[in-house]
């Protein structure tokens, strides 16, 4: 596993991917202060913050915060470079399958995939914060 910090891989990432931390703040949803502290490593970021920022970098969670080699984030070129609005077959299919729906099971549906979401998000962070307090063997 690389020793990096969650800061220095947000910080590489973000160049990576050309965004400057004011840019990265927008699309985050956060200020540009919270992304130089994130980056100087005053703080980390969690929850929600944590699962938007990976979704803004194309990267896993665990990415950020432990640096998992498993899960290395796809070449920032690569990403530049198909992110002209390109939608996969899977995604083709739910979009396809959600216009199929009368406006009614339209909304529930929307109503469960944020719940799932959210369900998904307290856990993966509740297993973040086990995985923090683990000791490393001496």
């Amino acid at each position: 596993m690389k020793t990096t910090l969650p800061g220095d891989r947000i910080l590489n990432r973000r160049k990576a991917l050309k965004l400057t931390q004011r840019g990265l703040a927008k699309l985050v949803d956060v200020s540009s202060a919270t992304i130089s502290k994130w980056e100087s490593g005053i703080n980390e970021p969690v929850g929600r913050n944590l699962f938007t920022l990976s979704k803004v970098l194309h990267v896993s969670p665990a990415w950020v915060m432990y640096g998992d080699e498993d899960k290395e984030p796809v070449p920032a070129e690569e990403i530049l470079i198909t992110q002209a609005n390109q939608l996969s077959p899977q995604q083709i299919e739910l979009l396809d399958l959600y216009n199929a729906l009368p406006d009614s099971a339209k909304e529930q549906l929307i109503i469960e995939l944020r719940v799932k979401v959210d369900d998904f998000n307290n856990l993966f962070e509740e297993l973040l914060r086990a995985r923090k307090n683990i000791k490393s063997p001496k």
